[in-house]
């Protein structure tokens, strides 16, 4: 549902090339805004809000498993597949768990070289009923040759799959255009590599930028405003930056930007 007009001082949407946050000079704030926020209510809901997706497909692979069974003859062939998925949505569950309390505590997280075009398509698949029930048209647009990047697999998903998700739902109300949501990775000129979520939503408004990244602040009805919190404090412990800008056009634009994997050490790998 729309919302209701605010004054035109206070409403000011976001234009192409408006980012926010702006860039920061050291990751010193952002890191101290999410300390304070810790404790054992914060991570109970970050968990609610990161293991929601994973659960929802176990029961929708539990409840197809049992169509599958029931059929006459039943189809063990696809009862073998949805159970592997199952399976998988399960050990999903209990690595994000694992990265969200070390992130916490500040333990060492499970480090590597990634290919962040191979992330990133992993990422979409696991969101695929998703996206196809907010019917969004998705578009691939994957550089060819990109450097690997060094950092949490687990972690850097769960931050596409927050912005991918982000997009879709931001669509929801729209029907008078096609709901494109565009992921394209490239790399940066100052040695980076950039993903990019664009969307052809609603966008957002200049009033609410200082807060996009806060915890517990959220625009959707019933949301935790966890998502985009959790999803900057990973990419900064990473060494790179999150920001949001506005299209040229409807809707927004969220990107992340971390170091190739041969040019950093990250502090808690």
């Amino acid at each position: 549902m729309a919302s209701q007009a605010a004054p035109r001082s206070n409403l000011r949407r976001a234009r192409a090339g408006d980012a926010y946050p702006p860039p920061a000079p050291s990751r010193v704030p952002a890191q101290r805004q999410f300390a304070n926020a810790m404790g054992l209510g914060f991570l109970t809901m970050s968990i609610a809000h990161e293991v929601n997706q994973p659960l929802s497909g176990i029961i929708t692979n539990a409840s197809t498993c049992i169509r599958m069974l029931d059929a006459d003859p039943p189809n063990l062939r696809g009862v073998r597949e949805t159970v592997r998925r199952t399976i998988r949505d399960a050990y999903r569950c209990a690595e994000v768990i694992a990265r969200l309390r070390a992130l916490v505590v500040k333990k060492e997280g499970a480090c590597g070289s990634l290919d962040l075009n191979a992330t990133a398509r992993d990422a979409i698949a696991d969101c695929a009923d998703e996206l196809r029930a907010h019917r969004a048209i998705v578009r691939l647009e994957l550089a060819d040759q990109l450097p690997a990047v060094a950092g949490d697999r687990v972690q850097l998903q769960q931050v596409i799959l927050n912005l991918v998700r982000n997009a879709a739902q931001s669509m929801r109300a729209v029907h008078d255009r096609p709901r494109e949501l565009t992921l394209r990775t490239e790399a940066d000129a100052d040695g980076r590599v950039r993903l990019s979520v664009k969307d052809a939503g609603a966008g957002f408004a200049l009033d609410s930028h200082d807060r996009l990244f806060e915890a517990f602040y959220t625009t959707k009805p019933g949301g935790m405003g966890m998502g985009l919190a959790i999803s900057r404090t990973i990419i900064e412990r990473h060494g790179g930056r999150l920001w949001a800008t506005g299209n040229d056009g409807p809707g927004a634009t969220f990107s992340f930007a971390i170091p190739h994997a041969a040019q950093v050490r990250l502090p808690y790998c």
